[in-house]
This record gives structure tokens, C-alpha cells and sequence, in this order.
């Protein structure tokens, strides 16, 4: 299976499939970043009306948002939803270079899968799903993932200074 999984032919398939999910996030991130509802003189106002249906969501015999999430929401996300509202759309379109460049892809990638999981536990399906399970498979590809990439210059230098850590092959 490893020998699969680091083919140079797969390697191509999983640099595809990070940039793609790349610009998935960063086309998210900029729609909102130009949208004053998020960014600017309304701030807070989408994401207040997002998190209010979640919370609605968390209600009746079978809710599509659990009770601990709810909870989260109106303790701590809708008291600072100007605070998220910037959050949201700047950590989507940071998510969205890294993977575009293969620069701290595994970050990257935990970080999107964090969102695309939060997005889901407030009860929002749509491409949430899809996103989510591709993140978890580059992140499980490792390396493989970021070989085409600036990852494969950053990582030597970081595992250089800090010790050990990610090893990546300077070939394809």
C-alpha cells in the first residue's frame, strides 16, 4: 500500500487534489472577505443568522445539531460572532494558500478539516463532507501530499532547526 501511496503518478493525483481543495477554501474565503455582512460595516450579521439556525437545528425528536454544540454556540460563538466573523473568512483563505502552495500543508489541512467538522456539527451539510474526507486522506497520504510543493523546501529546513519531525523525499 505505501508503494502506492508515494508512486510519483499518485503523488501528481494527491497534488491535484490538495489544490484543489485549496481553492475550494480560498474562493470561500474571499467571497466572504467581500462581503460586508462578514467583513466590514456589517460584520457579524452572517454569521449571527448561520450560527441562529444552528442553534434552531438543535431542537425536536431528532436534531442535526447536538445539545453540546448549541450550547457552544450560544456561550461562546454568538457572544463574539463579530470576533468569528473575521476568523471565518481569514483562517478559510489562509487554509487555502497553504494548500494552493503545499506550504504547511498538514497544518493547512488540520485546519480545514477543523472548519469543514465545526460546519458540520452546526448542521450544515452541502460540500462540508466532501472536503472534509479529502483533507483526511491527504493528511493520511503524508508527505506524498506535499512532495510537489514549497513544503518540500520548509520541511527539511524546519526538521533542520526544531529536530526531527516530518521527513520529506527531495525526488518525485
Amino acid at each position: 500500500m505505501m508503494k502506492i501511496i508515494r508512486n510519483k503518478y499518485f503523488t501528481v493525483i494527491w497534488t491535484i487534489l490538495r489544490v484543489w481543495l485549496g481553492y475550494q477554501w480560498l474562493t470561500a474565503g474571499i467571497e466572504k472577505v467581500t462581503n460586508p455582512a462578514w467583513v466590514g460595516s456589517n460584520s457579524g450579521t452572517a454569521i449571527t443568522g448561520f450560527l441562529k439556525g444552528a442553534v434552531a437545528k438543535a431542537g425536536g425528536e431528532h436534531p442535526s445539531v447536538q445539545g453540546w454544540y448549541a450550547s457552544f454556540i450560544n456561550n461562546i460563538a454568538l457572544p463574539n460572532a463579530k470576533i468569528f466573523s473575521y476568523l471565518v473568512p481569514f483562517g478559510e483563505i489562509l487554509v487555502g494558500i497553504s494548500l494552493i502552495l503545499g506550504a504547511l500543508t498538514i497544518v493547512g489541512l488540520v485546519a480545514g478539516a477543523f472548519m469543514n467538522l465545526n460546519y458540520m456539527l452546526a448542521g450544515t451539510t452541502s460540500t462540508n463532507p466532501n472536503l472534509y474526507t479529502v483533507a483526511i486522506i491527504l493528511m493520511a497520504v503524508g508527505a506524498s501530499a506535499y512532495v510537489i510543493g514549497l513544503d518540500r523546501f520548509i520541511m527539511p529546513s524546519l526538521r533542520k532547526k526544531y529536530g526531527k519531525g516530518a521527513r520529506v523525499k527531495n525526488e518525485i
